[in-house]
């Protein structure tokens, strides 16, 4: 690892230093960048917290169509498939990495329009998305449970009073094929309106040799999105979002051979419904105070299916097994917020106050080759009550303060007739302290407590009893970082050192067990193992070298260590002294986009990560790689052309690994403890076309 380090430091610093010395006189500023994901909207570079923004221009350049395919961008972020798409996505080393039968309380919040997809990434369609924001760390006052690690927030394009509208178009390798359209304006003084609608579709890269086909883990992916803006008046504004999510994609990705060529007589799939509603409000009630309230809904139907063994009767004739799981959610929630306004501050400090109320349902079913039906529903209520305080202690000094108070209430039952509830009292708060300097950056220090609530195991056959409820685990984070530009606005470096204290965590294991075929299934259940850390540097530059020559770069370093593991089983895997899953200990990013001409240019990436654990039951890792991207765009009239290739030199990389059972049947009688790995895209070269209008 060392040696890959100092290898990666010394390719971009030579090329940091070559650019520095020889390119001057640039006057073109970087872009103002608004984040809309705090509870108010603040420029990027005043806010005193690690954030990670990807606008619309990197998501249509790099032709990207899900969540899974930006986040190499950012530091300290990683997901896991075993599923068509990244559906589980982790920050800083912390987030779960699958679900099955148990019911699930995730670390990392996931939003799109304010609507809370969390636990549901395949959600994470890019369509007209105006930009992603990642924030890192833990969110416990702004979002409360559920981001523990932090919150990923998806924001689409809002109506404006200009009709304007774009439509493209992309062929790529492996069937790959999109069509998407925006456009929206003025219906009169009052209303503005943006539709959109997409669809992508692909055969997808994996060859299944048993049924003689390339397209068993296909794509099949539709968006449509409404967005009304209603200016009621000069002081009242309402939104109101309709999205609707058509996914249907195939699930057919783990080999015996780790590579893209599968035995499965029966693949999987990956399917998800959703229409989802947003209604927000914002109401300058006078000088003194605003308020804004925002009012969703979601209804959701998931089905995730897979083939248990992998292969044909051919190969195990007496083991073939497919699991389904259809998962049906209903989840509301209402917020209402008070903001301070120009004269509504307490003795100089702005202020904000609120309350929060989510409901969700999810009902779920499991049908499994070897065992009778199983449904089970998990009910979950959340209220809470937060406010946050901006003092000014100096001119160019401020301090943040927020409290969170959250009344957490679940309920569990099953047809196996194991039930269980919880109620707890939550809290998480925020203390930071920002440092303004005269050339207009920023430095801050900052506390927060972060908390995932506790839950309930279903199996039937857990090792103990005992392990039926868990805990809830918080964690103290603590930062410090600085946000710095150039005089001339044409450079930009945000840094972040990070410390994270972990207590009570929630680590999910997996048992082997065999089955009556004498196959493995497995038991997944959650235990708060002990205690644990983190640390670690996220740094991202943007630079405008000259008018028609740009820089980008981020890096996350990060170390994790479990440092207590206590378990009931003393037979059981033991995570102590161990890294966390699925957190790589770098992971980068670079692109430099050049303009040969007016309407010409090239790009050119290079992104990787090093190796980590897939799992906390075992100790398989994947390997560190690094990927090569091009593109070379041609513009002019209102339109764009685009030709590009992604993962240039074809390099095999994982996204998901399962150890610890014998699932080859060519190996023999006998026991063979194996490993298997999900494969990530290999080169895929594609074309795209864009007109605005």
């Amino acid at each position: 690892m060392q040696l890959q380090l100092k290898t990666f430091s010394f390719v971009f610093f030579s090329i940091f230093s070559f650019c520095s010395v020889s390119l001057t006189n640039a006057d073109t500023s970087i872009e103002e960048v608004i984040v809309s994901s705090d509870f108010r909207e603040a420029q990027l570079k005043n806010i005193p917290t690690s954030i990670s923004v990807i606008n619309s221009d990197v998501i249509d350049q790099r032709n990207s169509r899900h969540l899974e395919d930006l986040l190499a961008l950012t530091p300290n972020v990683n997901f896991a498939s075993g599923a068509s798409r990244g559906r589980y996505f982790q920050i800083r080393g912390i987030g779960e990495r699958s679900q099955f039968v148990a019911p699930l309380n995730p670390s990392v919040g996931t939003y799109v329009d304010g609507i809370d997809f969390t636990g549901f990434g395949g959600a994470a369609t890019l369509l007209d998305i105006d930009q992603v924001e990642v924030l890192r760390g833990s969110q416990g006052t702004r979002f409360g449970a559920n981001a523990l690690a932090g919150v990923i927030n998806l924001k689409s394009i809002d109506p404006t009073a200009e009709s304007k509208g774009y439509a493209k178009t992309s062929l790529s390798s492996y069937g790959g094929r999109n069509l998407e359209t925006a456009f929206g304006g003025a219906v009169n003084d009052q209303w503005l309106y943006r539709v959109a609608t997409g669809k992508t579709l692909s055969d997808g890269f994996i060859e299944n040799t048993t049924l003689n086909t390339k397209d068993t883990n296909n794509i099949d992916e539709s968006t449509s999105r409404l967005k009304l803006r209603y200016v009621a008046a000069d002081n009242l504004t309402v939104d109101f979002t309709a999205l609707h999510l058509d996914i249907d994609n195939g699930y057919d990705a783990f080999s015996l051979d780790e590579n893209r060529t599968t035995m499965s007589d029966e693949p999987g799939h990956d399917r998800q419904k959703t229409t989802a509603l947003a209604v927000n409000s914002y109401w300058e009630k006078s000088n003194r105070v605003s308020i804004n309230t925002i009012v969703t809904s979601n209804r959701t139907d998931a089905e995730y299916g897979y083939d248990e063994d992998w292969t044909g009767p051919d190969l195990q004739p007496g083991y073939q097994a497919f699991d389904n799981y259809l998962r049906d959610i209903a989840r509301d929630s209402a917020e209402i917020r008070w903001v301070s306004g120009a004269e509504g501050q307490i003795f100089g400090s702005d202020w904000l106050a609120g309350i929060y109320h989510q409901s969700s349902t999810i009902d779920l079913t499991r049908d499994y080759t070897y065992d009778d039906l199983f449904t089970s529903q998990y009910d979950t209520k959340s209220s809470s009550l937060f406010a946050q305080l901006s003092s000014p202690l100096r001119d160019n000094l401020a301090l943040t303060s927020g409290l969170r108070v959250e009344k957490w209430q679940s309920d569990y039952s099953d047809s196996m007739q194991i039930n269980g509830e919880n109620s707890e009292t939550l809290v998480g708060g925020k203390l930071a302290l920002e440092l303004s300097t005269a050339a207009d950056n920023l430095v801050y220090l900052s506390l927060t407590r972060g908390y995932k609530a506790g839950g309930f195991n279903s199996s039937a056959e857990l090792p103990n009893e005992a392990d039926r409820h868990f805990d809830t685990e918080f964690q103290w984070n603590y930062e410090l970082g600085g946000k710095f530009y150039s005089p001339d606005g044409n450079m930009s470096n945000r840094i972040t050192a990070f410390y994270t204290d972990r207590q009570d965590l929630q680590l999910k294991s997996s048992t082997a067990v065999t089955n009556e075929t004498g196959g493995a299934s497995f038991i997944d259940f959650t235990t708060n193992a002990g205690k644990g850390y983190s640390y670690g540097v996220e740094w991202e530059m943007t630079w405008q070298m000259q008018n028609n020559l740009s820089l980008s770069s981020s890096l996350g370093m990060l170390k994790t260590k479990i440092t207590e593991h206590n378990n009931s089983d003393p037979t059981a895997f033991s995570l102590k002294d161990r890294s966390a899953a699925h957190a790589p200990e770098y992971n980068f990013a670079t692109s430099v986009q050049y303009a040969i001409s007016d309407n010409l240019t090239a790009t050119i990436e290079l992104e990787g990560k090093d190796k980590f654990y897939y799992s906390d039951s075992h100790n398989y890792q994947s390997q560190a790689y690094k990927l090569v991207n091009a593109r070379l765009a041609y513009q002019a009239n209102g339109y764009q052309i685009t030709a590009f290739i992604n993962n240039a030199a074809n390099k095999d990389y994982g996204v998901r690994g399962f150890a610890g059972w014998d699932a080859d049947p060519r190996s023999g009688e006998g026991y063979d403890e194996t490993q298997f790995e999900q494969l990530g895209a290999p080169k895929v070269i594609g074309l795209s076309v864009r007109a605005d209008f």
